[in-house]
């Protein structure tokens, strides 16, 4: 390992050396070729997953210029090497060692040469032209993916037309664990407790379904009496399964995690998004998605807050959970009851059965 760890900045430090002949090529070959290099955090699945799918989306529909090469970099830390390996079928994807000292050169002459930004690729995690939604799925699995995904749930004693639910409830557990040396307190006001789930996972096993919970790792175990509810995170959980069962579930329940962002985007499936906040950052990009709020309480008035006075309380886009405090803003979590009234409505959109008033359509244009 330690030889490894030398070789890698050995050969980094020879690639920096030779950079600027590198870069010297990139120049002379601009006029017919231009190549771009994009760097992408690959340590959490949301962000490279749907930042990933809107270039991807884009380039589908040909909204990106022709005579372009993308190269793309990885860090060093993988959330997940399934979702990797879908994605090398589709982009280049190049070592780290040999591609950052040049990407590193590039973006800092970019700081002082205008020019220098042709060669950078920066994507973005906003899909402003809803290209996600307009285009097929870029990452398809393989036939081969999906019989070993379909073995898995044999294994399990799930029927291969069963419908499956996957939900991810966050909680710091996870933070914690892969990034320890890191305080990620700022990030607990968007934690939730599993516990107000239970009745709606009930629902939807009386409906059918089974549940999955989802979670590399998970803070606090459900004691629930239902067969039809896997504790997959607990006793199956791994890379391969994660993408799998994003592709396969019927549509997705969650807290907002990041992982939702496979099923949601990379998949096309329809998601119950709960006590969603910031309730400004909403990734409104399909029409097969459901929202719900945290409710924010105003801890003086003791009133809740509708969501133009959030937005006049400044936190409409506040990412940091003393933001809410400073605010004297309590946020509270979407009740047992409330989930099983979203999971319902879930379920009947997603078996086209829910007819909804002419109020409640008025009141979605006017959101």
């Amino acid at each position: 390992m330690i030889k490894n760890k030398f070789l890698t900045k050995f050969i980094k430090l020879i690639v920096y050396t030779l950079s600027p002949f590198v870069i010297c090529f990139l120049l002379l070959i601009y006029p017919f070729l231009k190549i771009r290099f994009s760097f992408q955090s690959a340590e959490r699945i949301g962000e490279i997953s749907t930042q990933m799918e809107v270039y991807l989306s884009e380039k589908q529909l040909g909204l990106c210029k022709k005579r372009i090469l993308d190269i793309f970099i990885l860090t060093d830390l993988i959330s997940n090497y399934t979702f990797i390996e879908l994605l090398k079928k589709k982009v280049l994807i190049y070592p780290n060692f040999l591609t950052h000292p040049i990407y590193k050169t590039l973006n800092y002459l970019s700081k002082y040469f205008q020019f220098f930004n042709h060669f950078i690729l920066r994507t973005k995690y906003e899909d402003n032209n809803f290209c996600i939604m307009r285009s097929n799925i870029n990452l398809a699995p393989d036939d081969y993916f999906i019989k070993e995904g379909e073995s898995f749930l044999k294994k399990i004693g799930i029927p291969q037309d069963a419908k499956i639910i996957c939900l991810i409830v966050r909680d710091e557990t996870y933070l914690k664990k892969k990034f320890p040396n890191k305080d990620w307190e700022y990030h607990n006001y968007r934690n939730c407790n599993i516990e107000n789930f239970k009745d709606a996972i009930n629902f939807a096993t009386n409906k059918g379904y089974y549940v999955f919970r989802m979670g590399e790792t998970v803070g606090k175990d459900l004691d629930i009496d239902n067969n039809m509810y896997i504790d997959y995170s607990k006793k199956f959980r791994t890379d391969f399964l994660d993408i799998y069962l994003a592709y396969r579930c019927t549509f997705c329940i969650t807290t907002s995690t990041g992982w939702d962002c496979v099923p949601a985007f990379t998949f096309r499936k329809p998601v119950l998004w709960t006590n969603y906040v910031p309730v400004g950052n909403l990734l409104t990009y399909s029409p097969n998605f459901i929202f719900s709020f945290k409710i924010h309480k105003n801890k003086l008035s003791d009133k809740n807050l509708s969501l133009k006075s959030i937005s006049e309380s400044n936190v409409s886009y506040a990412t940091n959970s003393d933001l809410y405090k400073n605010s004297s803003i309590e946020l509270i979590e979407n009740s047992p009851n409330q989930l099983v009234e979203l999971t319902k409505e879930m379920i009947e959109l997603v078996d086209d059965n829910h007819n909804y008033s002419v109020e409640e359509l008025e009141n979605q244009k006017k959101f």
